[in-house]
């Protein structure tokens, strides 16, 4: 999908802006270059929180819809698909108390067919412990539990009683997967699993995860506020995982989240994470920056559309916390 270089709903029309690097002291082998243009509000999807690209389609979720939208060129809703019967408000927004928080989606061949995989946030028992497997080329919708799988990432992540999981993204290696909690109320940590291994737990052929990985992760600060995961995507050519993480408030909770203070992209090569339990990835990111100046913008999901090893393009949503979804396009360059 080629997205016009003028938007049709923009709030930065024909605006190019060049994210340079949050921290002086990144290690030069891990630099890259971000552009990041054409910002769009698309007022009719709400809460934009997950995405991925299939075939030119870019599909999204929000945190507080019933639906996965199909987004055109425009970044307008192409198509909608129900994933479960929600009530939804005047504003076909589900009310907070009863949003299953759908905060992460990724693709997912599983038993030779392709799936996207959308995950509730677990940031509230059962109700946000919820996970649907939609066939993309048609076909029964599987809901499935994930109260089992989000205890267990607790209990492997030693967090305490107080910390919570709250996932924000997910990514598929094709053999692996990635997922990504926010440390807003626990830790920033990435988990990795087996794929077909995490498919049969999710269906309940197996009780164990026995490939299951824990990385603790350090994100850059704003303002002395440590920025939190948001979003992920694989970049196959780099063998790296994007990612998204972004500061509002003080992070210490999934439910005041307080003022939006800014975002960062991350580029993490996959071998970074051998033989590792934690990992610094402030040297890792930049913060989103226009002339110098942060873009005052909650990132919630990045996802590719073209690549090579050395390059990548595509786009990020964000999740401004006013029931909108704002668009734009990047490019990456190592």
């Amino acid at each position: 999908m080629n997205i016009k270089k003028t938007a049709t709903v923009s709030i930065l029309s024909a605006l190019t802006l060049l994210v340079t690097g949050c921290s002086p002291s990144a290690d030069v082998s891990h630099s890259f270059t971000f552009d990041i243009a054409n910002s769009t509000i698309n007022h009719n999807l709400s809460s934009g929180s997950g995405m991925v690209v299939n075939n030119g389609k870019l599909m999204v979720v929000g945190d507080d819809s019933p639906w996965l939208f199909s987004v055109n060129n425009d970044f307008k809703i192409n198509k909608k698909t129900l994933i479960d019967q929600f009530p939804v408000n005047e504003q076909n927004r589900i009310n907070y108390k009863i949003k299953p928080d759908f905060e992460s989606m990724t693709m997912v061949n599983y038993l030779n067919k392709p799936y996207y995989l959308v995950m509730g946030s677990g940031s509230k028992a059962v109700l946000r412990e919820q996970a649907y497997l939609m066939p993309i080329n048609g076909g029964e919708t599987q809901k499935l539990s994930l109260s089992n799988l989000y205890a267990q990432l607790h209990k492997a992540a030693n967090f305490t009683q107080q910390e919570k999981i709250n996932i924000e993204g997910i990514a598929s290696t094709g053999n692996e997967i990635f997922i990504f909690n926010r440390g807003n109320e626990g830790k920033n940590a990435i988990f990795t699993m087996d794929k077909n291994e995490l498919m049969s737990y999710l269906e309940g052929k197996t009780q164990a995860l026995p490939s299951l990985k824990v990385y603790q992760v350090q994100l850059p600060k704003i303002n002395g506020v440590q920025a939190c995961f948001s979003g992920a995507d694989y970049w196959k050519d780099a063998n790296s995982m994007l990612f998204t993480a972004s500061v509002e408030g003080n992070n210490n909770s999934s439910i005041n989240d307080g003022a939006i203070q800014g975002s960062f992209v991350g580029v993490l090569p996959l071998k970074a994470l051998a033989n590792k339990a934690t990992i610094d990835l402030i040297g890792y990111t930049k913060e989103l920056k226009n002339n110098g100046k942060a873009i005052i913008t909650k990132a919630e999901s990045i996802a590719i559309e073209t690549q090579t090893n050395k390059k990548a393009s595509g786009y990020i949503v964000s999740d401004n916390d006013n029931g909108t979804s704002q668009f734009f396009t990047f490019t990456i360059d190592k």
